[in-house]
């Protein structure tokens, strides 16, 4: 199937002659502005001499309040992402370096052992077989 051409905007070209030698203070204008920002450019200067209200360009950014904090947030929260891998390289060299050895097989010993408590009782030999059978035919 063929597409539909997408209908493109109509417009008039408006041109003007600037001259070397008497407007040189308008071309130097015209040679500071970015290229593909030069129309958008005179439409401002235009209706600022008509006194019209500008337009918004596309992709501008509204300048709302709630939406500057959003985006103020926004790069808060990616510059700490970027952050991130720095601060936790810090943090693991800190730790190694603050950790004392302990041999193989040694403990470290603790003011007050804590003794483990639990509710459910030791597996008897005839469950710890069972088990190990069923794991034995499992599939993983």
């Amino acid at each position: 199937m063929p597409r539909k051409k997408k209908s493109k905007r109509g417009f008039k070209l408006i041109a003007f002659k600037a001259y070397y030698d008497t407007d040189q203070d308008i071309l130097d204008w015209w040679e500071g502005i970015e290229e593909g920002e030069r129309s958008d450019e005179m439409r401002d200067l235009i209706r600022e001499q008509l006194g019209v209200r500008r337009q918004p360009k596309r992709g501008e950014i509204i300048d709302l309040p709630d939406l500057m904090e959003v985006r103020r947030d926004t790069l808060w929260i990616k510059d700490a992402l970027n952050e991130m891998p720095a601060y936790l390289e810090r943090v693991i060299q800190d730790v190694a370096a603050n950790i004392q050895p302990v041999a193989v097989g040694q403990y470290q010993s603790r003011a007050s052992p804590v003794e483990a408590q639990t509710d459910d009782p030791a597996l008897t030999d005839a469950e710890t077989q069972r088990r190990t059978r069923r794991m034995k035919r499992a599939t993983w």
